[in-house]
């Protein structure tokens, strides 16, 4: 096979459309997800045409500017087949440049899809296929109130999904009233989770885990903010339901090692865009799995990065669950056609080489604000 080299990147910033119930695009009240977002298209384009492409975690023009002037440079002229030179190149540059958290992932998410799609192959079978399906949980939005949780539960346990996870309000005695009530409503043996998006000090975070001892919760994902390792530690060597963590910390791989050694979680958490792109994120995995704990792969309310996360998932033993964001309509924007999860919830890998996704160009060009 020839050798192929990368002759240009595309950057086409969108705003996409404010959503029509934007309440319901929110997680907790001081942490708003409002999905009226600009987004960064990226095109990888090589010189026998082969294109890699992906969507940011949102960032607008000023992402796009700093990937034009930043990574583009060092991206040109290089083989597409030498991600992980090209990743390691591109992490030591960030060390002075402070780029968004989310940069080095765009560019690994683009380029992995430009070199799975050269040799005709999905991005999991690349990195090694596990497995082709993996059960999905619906993850909330934050409710009005309890009754729109209890709600949104039992419709997702009956459209198949196999679990069910709380974005909760960080106020501890409601988000207790809204376990006890969606844990009764969907019986004792569905397995929830909770996020509470690190908003707990650490005498809360330790009540609330006790009643979820008591509830039989599965996880119980972010109670404290990332740094509080202290914290962490006193909730993992005191509670009996897991605790997920280290999700937005910064430093992927390296700064996750002291969270897994020192078993300050009992799961942690990353994803393509979060912890610096595919190649890496799997690193993550297989750290997590050296010392015989899960990695869970957090979503992104952004179809093609959660299609990079499927990837991933999809060639690991240690993830049990794909994260679905719902109610869905919100989030499938931008593609031909979503992940696919099927009535019984099982989240499938795409068809097609690379992400198994196909960005829907007459939408990301019908709300285009430049391009770059």
């Amino acid at each position: 096979m020839s050798t192929l080299i990368i002759e240009d990147v595309k950057l086409t910033v969108f705003r996409r459309p404010e959503p029509g119930h934007a309440r319901s695009a929110m997680i907790k009240g001081q942490s708003t997800m409002k999905l009226l977002t600009e987004i960064v298209a990226v095109q990888i384009t090589t010189d026998e045409g082969v294109t890699g492409e992906t969507f940011s975690l949102g960032g607008g023009m000023g992402m796009a500017h700093y990937l034009a002037s930043t990574m583009k440079p060092a991206l040109i002229g290089r083989n597409p087949a030498d991600r992980e030179a090209i990743w390691q190149d591109l992490w030591d540059l960030s060390r002075l440049w402070f780029p968004p958290l989310f940069a080095l992932g765009t560019v690994d998410v683009a380029l992995w899809d430009l070199y799975a799609k050269s040799v005709n192959s999905p991005i999991h079978e690349v990195l090694g296929t596990y497995r082709r399906k993996i059960p999905a949980y619906a993850s909330s939005m934050t409710k009005e109130n309890v009754g729109e949780f209890v709600e949104e539960a039992l419709k997702y346990k009956e459209r198949g999904y196999q679990g069910y996870k709380l974005h909760v309000w960080a106020e501890p005695d409601r988000d207790i009233e809204a376990c006890i009530a969606v844990r009764e409503a969907v019986g004792d043996s569905y397995p929830l989770m909770i996020d509470v998006v690190a908003g707990y000090n650490q005498q809360d975070a330790l009540r609330v885990g006790r009643v979820l001892d008591e509830l039989k919760f599965l996880w119980y994902e972010e109670p404290l903010r990332d740094y509080d390792l202290h914290g962490y530690r006193m909730l993992s060597e005191k509670l009996n339901v897991a605790v997920c963590g280290g999700e937005t910390n910064e430093g992927g791989l390296y700064s996750r090692a002291e969270l897994v050694s020192s078993r300050a979680v009992d799961i942690v958490r990353g994803d393509p865009s979060f912890t610096y792109g595919i190649g890496h994120t799997r690193k993550i995995a297989a750290l997590a799995e050296a010392f015989g704990i899960n990695f869970e792969v957090h979503t992104n309310p952004n179809p093609m990065m959660d299609a990079a996360g499927l990837q991933v998932a999809l060639s690991v033993k240690n993830t049990s669950f794909f994260e679905q964001l719902v109610p869905e309509s919100l989030y499938n924007f931008g593609v031909e056609e979503p992940v696919f999860i099927d009535d019984e919830g099982f989240a499938h890998a795409p068809d097609g080489p690379g992400l198994g996704l196909k960005i829907d160009w007459d939408f990301v060009n019908r709300y285009k604000i430049a391009e770059l």
